[in-house]
C-alpha cells in the first residue's frame, strides 16, 4: 500500500524531503526568534548564543519543575493503582 509505482505522478521523495527540511528550518527559525535569538547573533557571537540557549533551557526547567512535581502527586499514584489493578486481573 505504501509503495510508489514507477512512473506515477507526484513529487519525488527527494524534493518532498527538501521541502520538509525547509519547512522545519522555517519553524525552528521562528521559534528561535520568538526566544530572542537572532541569526546575526548566531553568526557573529556563537559562544554568547550557546550560553543564551543554556540560560533559556535553565529558565524553562525552573519554570516547569514545580508544575511537573505537582502533576506527579496526582499522576504517579493513579498509574500505580492502574498497574495494581491490571496485575490483579491477570492473576
Amino acid at each position: 500500500m505504501g509503495t510508489r509505482q514507477a512512473g506515477g505522478g507526484g513529487v519525488s521523495p527527494m524534493i518532498g524531503r527538501a521541502i520538509g527540511v525547509l519547512v522545519l528550518c522555517l519553524l525552528v527559525g521562528l521559534l528561535l526568534t520568538h526566544l530572542g535569538i537572532a541569526a546575526r547573533g548566531i553568526l557573529t557571537d556563537t559562544w554568547h548564543t550557546i550560553l543564551s540557549v543554556g540560560r533559556l533551557v535553565g529558565e524553562m526547567v525552573q519554570w516547569a519543575l514545580p508544575y511537573t512535581l505537582l502533576g506527579a502527586v496526582v499522576v504517579v499514584p493513579l498509574l500505580l493503582i492502574g498497574f495494581a489493578i491490571k496485575r490483579g486481573v491477570r492473576k
